[in-house]
């Protein structure tokens, strides 16, 4: 997952000539297929800007050689996710799948692009569902984005194969004498009975589920019918067990469903640092302490004096900015001698000086010029 010290290493790591690319991949056939051939595209244009830079062959080749590589590599395309972003210098290459779609994108300059990667940020914290019923128990690690199934190796992973244990048997004998089964998740069955047997098959999955989780300390969200829901509660041990529950019967959602309708219930509870700092954003408006200025925020992030930054997702502004003359130039378009996004350099320098930057959609930005700061002082 990128987070905060992904972006700053890769700040440090980046040279006097650093490649940013960003691309939307597909994770299903057919456009999967033209993944790499998109991609053997975009590395045809990054030649041609390279070489308009004087940059000879012999070297374009050395730069690119593990990029190239990539092109004729199929499993690497197998595993695609919604978008893709790499960096490339002499001496570095790394690449990160995205969980979500992005413009194309190539940048090459003294710095990499990092501004389309402001977003996992402030979504990169992790929570678990688990989920509930007689037919399947599912464990799922999920962010905003992501989501994948973690193995639960000692807990039943359904009702039928928790009546093949002891325990089960145990049970059934000592509160009814024989093996019934039953949809006794949605209470019908035989009444306090069944209920021992439900509160024995949730306490065996909570055992593992909590020795699992306190190593983690994700928060755990539940999914299941009402029945099932309150029986996990009553012998429930781990601390950060959310008070939202997905009520439904989960054997009707796949995992990705799961995930969406899990971060509807506790995005608030991740976003509480931005809407917090929109607040603060909002008192500071009418004071010496906000801007919406593009040069003057450039200005104070450099120095420092940038404590919280908002930015539009997907948006560049290009333009130049002379530290030693404060001297500060906008341009229309990424053509021109100084091909730098100045809200990219406003990021970079108020993540290394300590501040906070937020991506949003340019209309949740509350300024006229699409983007806002907090200084740490007048």
């Amino acid at each position: 997952m990128i987070n905060r010290d992904t972006i700053l290493e890769l700040n440090e790591i980046a040279g006097k000539i650093s490649i940013s690319i960003y691309m939307t991949t597909n994770r299903s056939e057919p456009e999967a297929g033209q993944d790499s051939l998109r991609f053997k595209n975009i590395l045809k244009d990054l030649r041609n800007e390279l070489s308009e830079k004087g940059i000879e062959d012999k070297n374009i080749d050395e730069l690119l050689s593990e990029a190239d590589a990539l092109l004729n590599d199929s499993e690497f395309w197998r595993y695609n996710d919604e978008g893709l972003a790499l960096f490339i210098t002499e001496d570095f290459f790394r690449y990160y799948r995205l969980p979500f779609k992005t413009d194309e994108r190539i940048l090459i300059d003294n710095h990499f692009l990092v501004t389309p990667l402001i977003r996992m940020m402030t979504l990169e914290g992790t929570f678990c569902i688990l989920s509930v019923s007689q037919k399947n128990v599912r464990l799922l690690k999920c962010t905003s984005e992501t989501v994948e199934e973690i193995e639960l190796e000692e807990a039943p992973s359904n009702m039928e194969e928790f009546r093949k244990f002891d325990v089960y048997q145990k049970s059934v004998q000592q509160h009814s004498g024989e093996n019934r089964g039953g949809a006794i998740f949605h209470g019908h069955g035989g009444g306090d009975d069944d209920t021992k047997v439900v509160e024995e098959y949730l306490r065996n999955i909570e055992n593992e589920v909590t020795s699992i989780l306190r190593k983690k300390e994700d928060p755990l969200i539940l999914a299941g019918v009402d029945k099932a829901v309150a029986h996990y509660r009553k012998g429930n041990h781990y601390h950060r067990l959310m008070d939202e529950a997905i009520i439904e019967n989960p054997d009707l959602l796949n995992n990705k469903e799961l995930k969406d309708k899990g971060w509807e219930l506790i995005q608030s509870y991740f976003l509480k640092g931005m809407y917090d700092d929109l607040e603060r954003l909002g008192n500071a408006s009418e004071t010496d302490r906000y801007s919406g200025d593009l040069h003057e925020i450039i200005e104070a992030s450099y120095f420092g004096k940038v404590d919280t930054l908002f930015i539009p997702t997907g948006k560049a502004v290009w333009g130049s900015y002379k530290v030693e003359e404060n001297q500060f130039s906008m341009m229309d378009s990424e053509n021109g001698e100084y091909k730098r996004d100045l809200l990219n350099a406003a990021a970079i320098y108020t993540l290394k000086k300590g501040g906070n930057v937020y991506s949003l959609k340019e209309t949740e930005v509350p300024a006229t010029s699409g983007m806002a700061a907090i200084f740490r002082y007048a």
